[in-house]
């Protein structure tokens, strides 16, 4: 049975993720729509609104264009700069890698490089080629083969969690500096969201490097040798104190209040690894793995439930996105045209009507000279009528046809779509006059003159 990377990721990480991932792009979109209201806007003065906007707009791009091309660069220099472990070459390191990639079942060990540095510190760079580890010659001298390995096991959890690409995008042109502090902006914005969920998929880490060095202790100590040394002496550090009274509540808020009290920096990671070192998910993990040496501790399901949190920025986020596209769609089916084209069995009936009394059709007029005018000119407009009466355009159909009407007054099929006009418009009265003047201008014979006819007595 193999360790998957469900067995120990924190139950926080997917809804951290979903939300900060949400919240980044939403500081990348108001940033880049705050930029185009100054230059499209113009919210001051034109010229100088303009220049500002597209300052920024070039400024903001070439950051992250910049940013993104010296990443290669830099881990080029840092893979020159650095010594690749191997087995006759700083073979603490390889060794240590090899246990942990076996512990933790991945795919393999990545090539890991030895820089020069003096300070605890490891890190991994996954981008466009392989991914790579990265550890100082202060870890290597400093921390013994547990907490080494711990180290290298917390990196290799990062690869095999896909938590690296993300974090060397976001987080490695901040680090390394890798261009002006005022085009680094992009990288900060995203980096002020997504530190909500680096911070979870550290603990997910820290709970793959328990599990690989079969207990909590040497991460402890790596974890205060590297960002707690100036707070925490890494002799001092134990954890005996969670593991042997963890299910007592008591003795849990006074050691994570004293932990909290020495080193703050450390404290939440201390505590969330021990809680999870009592729990009998770690059991399950340990005994996966083969290599269990801790008693059973109560056996209690992992304590670290995803907070409530995260589910409310997820909300409050979909809320932000959705309501625009909410609002347009309300208001585009609000002002759509509403005089849907009703049908004869729907309109409200007449309560008396005579053909006889209706209006008899004014005479044709001479067309004036130079008026367009004829058969063909008569047949394109009635088209036209008919087509915007299809398409349920009803008030430029009643212009054509009122158009149509001045030149040849006495067009039966004129009044008759005219009619059916009408009554999409909902003036029923109207719409009388107009079949009564087909009936009197059309032969009985006609089919025209029927359906006019018939439509007249459904009305009554």
């Amino acid at each position: 049975m193999r360790l998957r990377t469900s067995d120990y990721r924190h139950p926080a990480e997917l809804p951290t993720f979903i939300a900060s991932v949400g919240l980044a792009i939403t500081l990348l979109a108001l940033a880049e729509g705050f930029m185009f209201w100054l230059l499209i806007g113009r919210p001051f003065f034109a010229p100088t609104s303009i220049a500002l906007g597209l300052l920024l707009l070039i400024v903001f791009h070439a950051g992250v264009i910049w940013g993104i091309a010296a990443i290669p660069g830099h881990t080029e220099a840092l893979r020159r700069a650095g010594r690749r472990a191997g087995p006759t070459r700083n073979p603490r390191v390889h060794e240590a890698a090899e246990i942990a990639a076996k512990r933790l079942s991945a795919p393999g060990t990545p090539p890991i490089y030895v820089i020069p540095f003096d300070e605890v510190d490891s890190f991994s760079v996954a981008w466009s080629g392989a991914p790579e580890i990265f550890v100082t010659e202060g870890m290597v001298q400093e921390l013994g083969d547990l907490e080494l390995r711990a180290a290298l096991a917390h990196e290799l959890a990062h690869l095999k969690g896909h938590h690296a690409r993300l974090l060397t995008l976001v987080r490695l042109p901040l680090m390394a500096r890798l261009a002006p502090k005022l085009l680094l902006a992009p990288f900060a914005l995203a980096w002020i969201a997504l530190r909500w969920w680096a911070g979870v998929v550290e603990l997910s880490a820290d709970r793959a490097a328990a599990i690989a060095c079969a207990g909590p202790e040497p991460v402890v100590r790596w974890l205060s040798a590297a960002i707690g040394r100036d707070e925490l002496d890494p002799g001092d550090v134990s954890l005996h104190r969670y593991l042997a009274n963890g299910a007592h509540e008591t003795i849990w808020q006074l050691a994570e209040e004293d932990l909290h009290a020495i080193a703050p920096r450390l404290a939440h990671r201390i505590v969330a690894l021990a809680r999870f070192a009592t729990s009998g998910k770690f059991t399950v993990c340990l005994g996966i793995v083969g290599d269990l040496k801790l008693p059973r501790l109560g056996r209690r399901l992992d304590p670290a439930l995803p907070g409530f949190l995260p589910h409310v920025t997820i909300g409050v986020l979909a809320g932000l996105w959705l309501t625009p596209v909410a609002i347009w769609l309300t208001l585009a089916v609000w002002t759509a045209p509403r005089h849907a084209e009703a049908t004869t069995a729907d309109l409200a009936p007449v309560r008396s009507f005579d053909p006889e009394m209706a209006p008899a059709p004014e005479p044709v007029a001479e067309t004036p000279p130079g008026t367009i005018a004829g058969g063909d000119a008569i047949g394109g407009m009635l088209e036209l009528a008919r087509m915007h009466k299809e398409r349920k355009e009803y008030d430029r159909a009643l212009r054509v046809l009122q158009d149509l009407l001045e030149i040849d007054v006495s067009n039966a099929e004129a009044h008759y779509l005219l009619a059916w006009t009408w009554i999409g418009l909902n003036d029923k009265q109207s719409a009388i006059q107009e079949f009564t003047a087909t009936v009197n201008l059309t032969e009985p014979s006609q089919e025209i003159h029927q359906d006019a006819l018939a439509a007249l007595e459904r009305m009554q």
